[in-house]
């Protein structure tokens, strides 16, 4: 089978798995050949090599396994990141969270924070990249984050600023910390997602409980008892109402909600008394 045949083939399969089939086959092709898009279209006659491994990552997609987790690898910010089953696949939505933490340590010229569920590591990875001198504690429950994190603080050898904690949330923190992000689960446990999010992603990183936002007000009580300065954090689009409610119960300096890329309600920065 052709470069061009094997397109032909892949579009049609892909043509319900996913919105853009073209686009898809293209990448996993290029994957498949280790080489860029362009090449596809300057060798079109050439024979593709191994054409079984091929069919078999796009009946993968078919099936509607995430393509960051076939190819193993996310692009997040400006980097691309390691991923695998296990791991929350990084969201464009939380580079906005990056951006409103890096103004705050900047701001406030903060050099130490933790981050609650490193995932992929790569809201830490990020900011790290960004500021040389910031140190990080970075913790998760689950072991597989820990180790793929691991792998992406190597390849970007930031060991020297960011530190891997296993640790429900900040229990297993005794540093002083002046600011803590995190983009927690946050969706509630009825809640119907998508084959390729439900059937796919942990679960641990998507469900927050029954409610939700059950974690998300553990985390802002667990940072406000430990007399940490900030909390920023992602949350869901229909969770500002009661988040505010919670916190002025709770008793805080001040509250800031931001939109994501939709106009949805993301996240909060709060700032403590």
């Amino acid at each position: 089978m052709t470069i061009k045949e094997a397109l032909r083939w892949a579009k049609e399969q892909l043509s319900e798995a996913c919105e853009r089939p073209q686009f898809e086959a293209e990448l996993l092709l290029s994957h498949h050949l280790k080489q860029d898009r362009m090449y596809l279209i300057t060798h079109e006659c050439d024979t593709v090599e191994d054409i079984e491994n091929f069919q078999s990552l796009i009946q993968r997609r078919v099936a509607n396994e995430p393509y960051e987790y076939i190819v193993g690898s996310a692009s997040f910010y400006d980097i691309h990141l390691e991923v695998e089953e296990g791991v929350l696949i990084p969201r464009p939505e939380t580079e906005i969270l990056i951006d409103l933490v890096a103004e705050i340590i900047e701001k406030e010229n903060i050099k130490n924070i933790v981050e609650i569920g490193v995932g992929s590591g790569a809201i830490s990875v990020v900011l790290a990249r960004k500021f040389p001198k910031l140190q990080i504690v970075a913790t998760d429950i689950c072991d597989t984050p820990l180790k793929v994190a691991g792998k992406n603080i190597d390849t970007f050898t930031l060991n020297k600023q960011i530190e891997l904690r296993k640790s429900n949330l900040i229990d297993e923190i005794s540093e002083e910390i002046e600011l803590v992000v995190s983009n927690p689960p946050y969706i509630a446990e009825d809640f119907l997602l998508k084959s390729n999010v439900v059937d796919y992603e942990p679960k641990e990183a998507l469900f927050g409980g029954r409610v939700g936002d059950e974690l998300l007000k553990q985390i802002i009580l667990d940072v406000k008892a430990r007399d940490i300065k900030y909390l920023a954090c992602e949350m869901g689009y229909d969770q500002k109402e009661p988040i505010t409610s919670f916190v002025n119960e709770v008793g805080v300096e001040s509250i800031k909600f931001y939109k994501d890329l939709a106009g949805f309600d993301r996240g909060f920065v709060i700032k403590f008394l």
